[in-house]
């Protein structure tokens, strides 16, 4: 339990010590000048999320680390549980934008980073602001900004994988940028699993990257299940090394 307050207070504070710097960028990207800003911006996020996963216990273990691209990219990872945003925030590439629930939206002080990120929020539950979230993303990547996306649309928890949804996989179609599938494995002992902050050994997968440009109609419909049986694999491959 001592590990959970202090994971908390650590979270807030930080994100109380950031504040300025927040701001400043947000000046800053109001004026243009992004490019000036960048960097900071992915200091300072990568710092948070890398000093959150330290303070609950986690180590990570990263598996296919040169199969990130240098191009623009949707990486599209299973969803076990919340510590997967540092996870993918610090592991996959520099800190970039995520498809967010709409939730996080209403969080202080991190929805602040989040727009600096220039993440998209997401509300499954309302079919025009999903329909808009998608086209946002898509004009994102098109501007040449990656994009992490959890198709599964919710947490599994350590459970089965979920179906993957067709958003992800219409962004990167449209946009004819490869898609990047991730295995994250072992996010869920450190939170879910007990209810509270607990150390965990996490394992991420990086697969290489699947080319969209030029995917037949049946190719783009076999994705989703394809990128999904991609990512299992690596989980069962991790099961059998176990066993």
């Amino acid at each position: 339990m001592l590990r959970t307050i202090l994971w908390f207070i650590y979270f807030i504070l930080y994100l109380v010590f950031a504040s300025p710097f927040q701001l400043y960028c947000h000046h800053k990207v109001k004026k243009g000048k992004r490019a000036q800003v960048q960097p900071m911006i992915e200091t300072v996020v990568f710092n948070w999320a890398s000093r959150l996963l330290r303070l609950a216990g986690g180590t990570v273990e990263v598996i296919g680390k040169e199969n990130i691209p240098d191009e623009t990219a949707v990486f599209v990872s299973n969803h076990q549980s919340d510590f997967d945003i540092p996870v993918v925030l610090t592991q996959v590439g520099k800190p970039h934008a995520l498809m967010a629930k709409q939730s996080l939206a209403k969080v202080p002080g991190i929805h602040g980073w989040m727009k600096l990120l220039q993440c998209v929020f997401l509300d499954r539950e309302d079919e025009s602001q999903a329909v808009r979230a998608l086209m946002d993303g898509t004009k994102l990547v098109k501007a040449g900004n990656s994009i992490t996306i959890f198709p599964e649309g919710t947490r599994s928890k350590g459970g089965p994988v979920k179906e993957f949804k067709g958003g992800a996989f219409r962004i990167a179609t449209s946009a004819k940028v490869p898609i990047v599938p991730v295995t994250i494995e072992g996010t869920y002992h450190m939170l879910e699993e007990r209810g509270r902050i607990h150390p965990g050994h996490v394992r991420v997968t990086i697969h290489k990257p699947i080319p969209t440009a030029g995917m037949s109609r049946q190719e783009v419909r076999e994705l989703p299940e394809r990128v999904r049986a991609q990512i299992i694999s690596a989980m069962t491959e991790q099961k059998s090394e176990s066993l």
